[in-house]
């Protein structure tokens, strides 16, 4: 018999002499124990009758049979079953289709007590399933249910599906005991027994869903954990423990072993809060809670994401063997992953990445989603967006170093640079572009796209030898390859004009459109090989200052059609691109179909040495 400490209440083993909960000496006395026999011959008769009633009952009792629904003999065993989306160590299985007792029956008839089995599903506000276990109700509807099969859950019901389902209503709980007492309603069908408070002076029973009992002692030093006794127990298939026509203890089998004896109030004498008190206290509000919101179909992709976000800075509540299968990393991974390609594929990928940060990224050690996340910064292509990027990639370097499971995603932080030069130089913010091109290729100078874009760089401003040493390596991309080729033939063309005035034009164009400043007046020319003399039209004479009156020498003009005098008026200096002539004179003609513009004819072009290709569409001026 154990010994039962003075103070607290708490049972220990029967040789201790502290108690192993409050420290308290025991004084050498046992647990309760029977009243202390009256001495006498009385006594002795007493003890005869007791023995002759004892030794009847034995040779009339015979032992139930088990139910055997599986076909495996007596010796089968059934236990809990739990259903998640996760992995289960091996628990003891229970068949589905197993009826834990017959809703509708007050007595078994085959000497076994009367206890009320059956299912015990748990989901959460998203309708999955947290769980499924065997469970036994006690006549008021109470029945023991583990903390970790509680943790998130919004409904609890018992045998679902069957007649006499019910819901649970409120429990009798302290915050992180591993077990605690829930009521249901409607009290479960059947005759079950109450619940009471375990007495060490009586026998005990063991109880499996099928009626099957057996007598045990608890062994060893007991536990006090809140209105439960935690004992030791050889087995964690799911049992009741009775005694004297009451329930008095549960061995609730997986996730928790031991046996629970109750040492607390009588069921009429119970009342506790509702499951959502149980989820402030254990649940709500820690990391978790808010993560599992990426997988509520009802929320739209960036409440659900903002809310993942979120998660990164609420404390861990639960510890990681804790942690619900359905709301573990995989599952959370999967639904972050669904969200965020559905905005890769939308027209705003930038509001899928600003709802992200790289912290829950990480939290959740995905490199999967660390790629998806930067490629909505290359889709949305805003500025400060790829910026943020490159802040993130600078940090997911460090951490990841060279874990090659992240190489899809570290693969993508060169393209962040070249993006983002490409669209400053579209803005024409060229200092913002050589920021960007300068910046990358100090991170990764080996990226073959970054390498090109400085050879652009170097060419536009003029640095043609370290222009040429970028060049010289040869790129695998198709695409880079094009580019590469097409630097080079302007290297090379860059190469021919040293010390000449190159003018570009489009290839294959037979007309070649420049703008030349006269006098530092900007206006537009056609370049026409085939004229001796160079015109202006009339809308520019004002700007240059020039006055056309009769005193005005003039020429006579010949056209295709026409034959007429012009005026011819003396030029400030001309500077074409950087080929200046001084003391030209111009006649003053508006070309038809072309008002605004003029011709530069032989008389300025024979100034100077002139190679012209049409095909690549350049145009060097070399002094003479």
């Amino acid at each position: 018999m154990s010994r039962q400490c003075p103070h607290c209440e708490s049972y220990n083993a029967r040789d201790a002499l502290h108690c192993d909960q409050c420290g308290a000496a025991l004084d050498g006395a046992l647990g309760p124990s029977p009243p202390t026999p009256s001495s006498g011959p009385s006594w002795l008769i007493v003890a005869v009758l007791v023995g002759i009633g004892l030794l009847l009952l034995q040779q009339s009792w015979k032992p139930p049979r088990a139910v055997d629904p599986a076909g495996e003999g007596e010796g089968a065993s059934f236990s809990t079953e739990l259903t998640s989306t996760g992995s289960v160590e091996d628990p003891p299985r229970l068949p589905d289709d197993f009826l834990l007792n017959d809703p509708g029956e007050d007595s078994r008839g085959d000497g076994s007590p009367p206890v009320t089995w059956g299912w015990v599903t748990v989901t959460d506000p998203f309708g999955l399933s947290l769980g499924k276990m065997a469970g036994a109700a006690t006549a008021g509807g109470w029945l023991a249910l583990p903390r970790v099969q509680l943790l998130g859950a919004s409904q609890v019901r018992f045998r679902e599906g069957m007649a006499g389902e019910a819901t649970l209503v409120e429990g009798a709980f302290r915050r992180r005991d591993p077990l605690s007492l829930w009521r249901l309603e409607p009290i479960p069908d059947g005759s079950s027994m109450p619940l009471a408070r375990w007495d060490s002076r009586q026998a005990l029973f063991q109880v499996d869903p099928t009626g099957r009992q057996v007598e045990w002692e608890p062994r060893g030093a007991m536990k006090r954990i809140g209105d439960f006794l935690r004992a030791q127990i050889d087995q964690d298939e799911p049992r009741v423990l009775t005694q004297d026509g009451a329930i008095v203890g549960w061995v609730p089998g997986h996730p928790i072993g031991g046996a629970w004896l109750w040492a607390g109030p009588v069921e009429n004498r119970l009342s506790g809060a509702s499951l959502t008190h149980f989820q402030d206290a254990e649940f709500e509000g820690g990391k978790i809670a808010y993560a599992r919101r990426i997988l509520d179909t009802d929320l739209d992709d960036l409440t659900a994401l903002l809310s993942l976000d979120e998660s990164v800075a609420r404390p861990a509540r639960l510890a990681a063997e804790e942690i619900p299968d359905v709301y573990s990393r995989p599952q959370l991974i999967r639904a972050a992953r669904d969200r965020l390609m559905r905005g890769v594929n939308s027209s705003v990928p930038g509001s899928y990445f600003d709802a992200v940060g790289l912290d829950v990224l990480l939290w959740l050690e995905s490199p999967e989603l660390c790629a998806i996340w930067l490629s909505l910064a290359l889709r949305d292509g805003a500025i400060d967006r790829l910026a943020r990027a490159v802040d993130a990639g600078d940090v997911l370097r460090r951490m990841v170093g060279a874990d090659p499971a992240f190489d899809t995603a570290l693969d993508l932080l060169p393209d962040l640079f070249v993006t983002g030069a490409e669209l400053c130089r579209s803005l024409d913010l060229t200092a913002d572009a050589i920021d960007w091109i300068v910046a990358g290729r100090n991170r990764f100078p080996e990226d073959d796209a970054l390498r090109l874009l400085d050879a652009e760089r170097l060419l536009d401003a003029g640095d043609l030898d370290s222009c040429a040493q970028q060049l010289a390596r040869e790129v695998a991309r198709s695409d880079l390859k094009l580019l590469r080729q097409g630097l080079l033939n302007r290297l090379k063309m860059e190469r021919r004009a040293e010390g000449r005035v190159l003018i570009e034009f489009t290839p294959g164009s037979s007309v070649i459109e420049v703008t030349a400043l006269i006098g530092g007046v900007p206006i537009d020319f056609v370049i026409d090989t085939g004229a001796s003399s160079t015109s202006i039209p009339t809308s520019v004479l004002g700007p240059l200052g020039i006055t056309v009156d009769e005193n005005t020498p003039r020429q006579q003009v010949r056209t295709a059609s026409d034959e007429f005098e012009a005026p011819v008026v003396a030029l400030p200096r001309v500077n074409l691109q950087g080929a200046i002539v001084d003391g030209m004179r111009a006649t003053v003609l508006d070309l038809p179909g072309q008002p605004g513009t003029g011709l530069l004819g032989l008389d300025f072009l024979g100034r100077f040495r002139i190679d012209l290709d049409i095909e690549k569409g350049w145009l060097l001026l070399e002094p003479r």
